[in-house]
């Protein structure tokens, strides 16, 4: 039997296979699933470090001395990106886990979307940072005159070697830095990179891009689901296919991992894994939150019922 008023079943509901199905035996473990989750939240905040430095070092090897502002935010689009995403988990944590119902009144609700959109803007910003990053990788000048990259040795000019390295060239070691003859200088920066690692940059560039949309896809998804859940509608078709949608956009994030693992960016693949782990965090909170939901919705039911 079902009660009209919210489309909450009398009886448990059933649900096609999603992520949450594979999450819901944790909440018979609670202290464990606990656990996993602030373990995971902690090393999201580490991760975070590691890709400060990263863009700090890349930001001092590739860019000049008097590099426009609008440059540097570039080169830091992913650290921005970082700090976004662990806001908007923060925030995720609060409303799905962390606050109680009794809190949600007056100003808390509006301060929790604000700081939420606030994540999105600058997310949002960061995937245009990535999209605009990957595009200057086609915008490229040759190195004229140089077929040797020790002819560019003890220039204090660095070669790309990768998406995120870059190696100062000089007489000890330029031999075994590249073998190509062909070498550019990708839009305003005055690092070099070769002809091969050039095309690499660019294929990884579009794995960036992939994985930011998805992401924003993914977390839009999870915004209503909240709503939907918020409004007791948990049997709705519109909770089911963003369950189901959510879940087909989580396993294009684990291709994108398992294409940094096999590319070799580690730190990459750990940080996929690690994010994707993170929101799964939040998937168990909306499914704890769903599941208490149900049960005094079921109570009072059975009280109207019985009277």
């Amino acid at each position: 039997m079902t009660d009209s008023g919210n489309g909450i079943e009398a009886t448990t509901i059933r649900r096609p296979l999603t992520i949450k199905s594979f999450l819901i035996p944790l909440l018979t473990r609670p202290r464990i699933a606990k656990i996993i989750k602030y373990s995971v939240y902690s090393w999201l905040v580490v991760d975070f470090g590691f890709y400060m430095t990263d863009d700090y070092l890349a930001y001092r090897a590739a860019l000049p001395e008097n590099a426009l502002l609008a440059d540097i935010v570039q080169q830091f689009s992913t650290s921005i990106d970082m700090a976004a995403w662990l806001g908007l988990v923060f925030l995720f944590e609060l409303e799905t886990y962390a606050l109680p119902d009794e809190a949600f009144k007056g100003w808390v609700p509006k301060a929790l979307h604000g700081a939420r959109l606030i994540c999105y803007i600058s997310i949002g910003y960061a995937a245009f940072g990535y999209t605009a990053e990957t595009l200057e990788n086609y915008v490229v000048s040759e190195v004229t005159g140089v077929t040797n990259i020790c002819e560019l040795a003890d220039q204090g000019i660095s070669l790309q070697t990768d998406v995120i390295t870059y190696r100062e060239i000089t007489s000890a070691n330029c031999k075994e830095l590249s073998d190509d003859s062909r070498f550019y200088h990708i839009a305003d920066e005055v690092s070099v990179v070769d002809a091969s690692t050039l095309q690499h940059i660019r294929w990884m560039g579009w794995v960036d891009v992939v994985n930011a949309i998805v992401w924003i896809l993914v977390v839009l998804l999870i915004e209503l689901e909240v709503w939907l859940q918020a409004a007791d509608r948990f049997s709705s078709l519109a909770l089911t296919v963003a369950r189901q949608t959510k879940s087909f956009l989580y396993l294009i994030l684990i291709l994108n991992g398992f294409i940094w693992a096999f590319t070799h960016y580690w730190l990459y693949a750990w940080d996929a894994f690690l994010w994707i782990f993170g929101f799964w965090a939040i998937e168990l909170n909306l499914a704890e939150w769903e599941r208490d939901r149900l049960q005094e919705l079921k109570a009072a039911y059975s009280t109207s019922a019985g009277s």
